[in-house]
């Protein structure tokens, strides 16, 4: 049976990854596993695997990650389509994408699934969020206060993979600290990050708040060095604090003082989700001040349009011209604050920095 697992809750479906691969090798102890990324790898290298029988195994368990990266020009698409007309005994095939919806799915590849194979996994709500963090740290011997948990949840992209990864991560910390503590604060972990944290969102929207293009571009040829998918969402947290100083800026335009702005701007989550989140956290302000500074309301809403008509082209570039589209996007915001005009992309292109 084939399998396509949608949604934005990366833990949930990387356990359920686990457990069908565990079932499929138990099943074909000989079985070959081999796992694509949609905007690294292309229809071709797929299909050569998913077209024929392998002279050396049974079986083939064949995963795609990161669908929602593919363009029309992979043949990505295409190969899984082929794949699925031919019904092949021998292998089985898993799609993975963040999609949250069924609508964005060629519909070839939808009936040749079929319903039972569709698989959607959605966030955890904002309560089960809480207490699951709280059990993962007293698996670890921690408790933690409450503050923490508003700050891992806002620190995190809000699903069980991030968060396992960020508690493991703190829990290992603290135990080779020595510093015998039993209970996670706020604080701990901001001392945490300032001392571990590299390049994010937050660092690269900062450097826009500045307007500092160099600087702006140099955080993302480090992301990119470190982890395409990484600078790809760095980009989402980009968009989600445009929106927050979209908020703050038309709550200035109407008198109000930035105390009021920080308690009541309201914005779009980065992660995946179907909530707006309000407020500016305290030691934000500063950077959102001066952001404030150098763009307009007009230049802000002009960049949010902006980065909503680039979002597909963003995730659907090769990663041999992603840090081309990238530089011209950091170059667009931060030197032009949003108007296009004719940028010679050779001049920022983040290859050719350093």
């Amino acid at each position: 049976m084939d399998y396509l697992l949608l949604g934005p809750e990366e833990g949930e479906k990387n356990e359920w990854l686990a457990d069908e691969k565990k079932r499929v090798l138990a099943q074909h102890p000989d079985a070959e596993v081999h796992q694509f990324y949609a905007g690294d790898d292309t229809g071709e290298a797929i299909s050569s695997v998913l077209s024929q029988s392998s002279l050396f195994s049974s079986f083939r368990l064949v995963i795609v990650k990161q669908f929602e990266n593919r363009s029309g020009k992979d043949g990505i698409a295409k190969a899984i389509e082929d794949y699925l007309k031919a019904k092949q005994d021998d292998a089985e095939l898993i799609i993975v994408s963040s999609e949250r919806s069924q609508m964005k799915i060629p519909k070839p590849i939808l009936d040749g699934i079929g319903k039972d194979g569709v698989k959607m996994f959605w966030e955890m709500f904002e309560n089960k969020k809480r207490e699951w963090i709280a059990a993962a740290f007293r698996k670890e011997g921690f408790s933690i206060t409450q503050d923490a948990v508003e700050e891992i949840l806002f620190s995190t992209e809000n699903n069980t993979h991030e968060m396992k990864n960020l508690v493991s991560s703190l829990s290992l910390y603290f135990r080779a600290a020595g510093t015998g503590k039993q209970q996670v604060t706020a604080e701990d972990i901001e001392q945490y990050a300032i001392k571990t944290r590299g390049e994010d969102g937050y660092t690269l929207f900062s450097a826009l708040a500045e307007r500092d293009t160099e600087h702006a571009l140099l955080i993302m040829k480090t992301l990119l060095e470190s982890d395409s998918y990484g600078a790809i969402r760095a980009i989402g947290v980009v968009t989600s604090r445009f929106r927050l100083l979209e908020s703050a800026l038309s709550m200035k335009r109407k008198g109000s003082g930035m105390d009021y702005i920080a308690a009541n701007a309201e914005y779009l989550s980065p992660y995946p989700s179907s909530f707006s989140e309000k407020g500016i956290r305290k030691k934000d302000i500063p950077i959102m001040s001066k952001a404030m500074q150098s763009y307009s309301l007009e230049d802000t809403q002009r960049i949010i349009l902006y980065l909503g008509k680039m979002d597909n082209e963003i995730k659907a570039a090769s990663s041999e011209l992603l840090p081309i589209v990238l530089s011209s996007v950091i170059y667009t915001i931060s030197a032009e604050k949003g108007r296009e005009s004719g940028i010679d992309l050779s001049l920022p292109d983040i290859g050719k920095m350093l």
